[in-house]
């Protein structure tokens, strides 16, 4: 793998961000699920930034960092030795309340010990760490892995913050003291509902003989499709009101 400078596609111009901030905005209008802001929050990383993988973190009620997104397995992975161990950028970011950029993570050993050889390990060369902050604080990071040495420029480093704070705007709609309260239901929301879909999923895969990824891409999908939230299809999944058969075509059962 060659260095490479971060730039959302190699060679490429920096994308119209008014555009991008148009787009972004009003997907989060409407009050959608706190899946689907995750979701954007993830497409925003491995798009437009150009990162290899995505993962957000968010503080649970006892400050504990809980993995309630990431773009695949191997990135899961990697954010849930950051928050099993308690070491790592997106620690240091949330500690810090600041963006902790690693261009080079093989220089980076002395630093954080036990993440960097697992982070090379995964494929990871370069990580950057951007707070997710409610009235002053960091209650979470959502973290950009590259896969080369990166340098990310400064319109990189500012949408990947306008769009942290966004999120968690869309996670928070409240005002006053039960905003932290609130973002503390969905994390805990949010992590339920990924129980529910590893659930569904896995019925999906078995029940349709495919892999798990197709099989959540199909649930993803069918939500989407029939503008529902991925809740609703899980749900229906598990309780078994929606045949998994009928994820490639077909209508929720009432």
């Amino acid at each position: 793998m060659s260095d490479r400078p971060v730039d959302g596609a190699p060679g490429t111009a920096p994308p119209d961000l008014t555009g991008a901030l148009v787009t972004i905005t009003g997907r989060l209008v409407g009050s959608p699920d706190n899946a689907a802001v995750l979701r954007l929050v993830a497409e925003v990383g491995t798009g437009l930034l150009g990162a290899t993988a995505t993962g957000v973190l968010l503080a649970g009620g006892r400050g504990d960092l809980e993995v309630v997104a990431a773009s695949d397995e191997t990135a899961r992975f990697v954010e849930l030795l950051q928050a099993h161990i308690d070491q790592g950028p997106c620690v240091d970011c949330v500690a810090n309340v600041d963006v902790v950029i690693s261009a080079d993570l093989a220089a980076e050993r002395d630093r954080w010990p036990d993440f960097v050889p697992a982070a090379l390990a995964a494929g990871y060369r370069s990580v950057v760490a951007v707070p997710l902050r409610l009235d002053g604080i960091a209650v979470g990071g959502f973290n950009l892995l590259y896969d080369v040495a990166a340098v990310p420029q400064k319109w990189q480093l500012e949408l990947a913050q306008v769009v942290s704070d966004l999120a968690v705007l869309a996670l928070v709609q409240e005002r006053g003291d039960r905003r932290a309260d609130r973002l503390f239901e969905a994390t805990i929301t949010t992590l339920n509902d990924r129980v529910q879909l590893d659930h569904a999923v896995g019925l999906v895969a078995g029940n349709l003989g495919i892999a798990p990824a197709a099989a959540r891409a199909l649930v993803i999908g069918y939500a989407t499709e029939h503008t529902l939230t991925v809740r609703e299809v899980t749900r229906a999944v598990t309780d078994g009101s929606l045949d998994p058969g009928d994820l490639v075509g077909g209508d929720l059962a009432g």
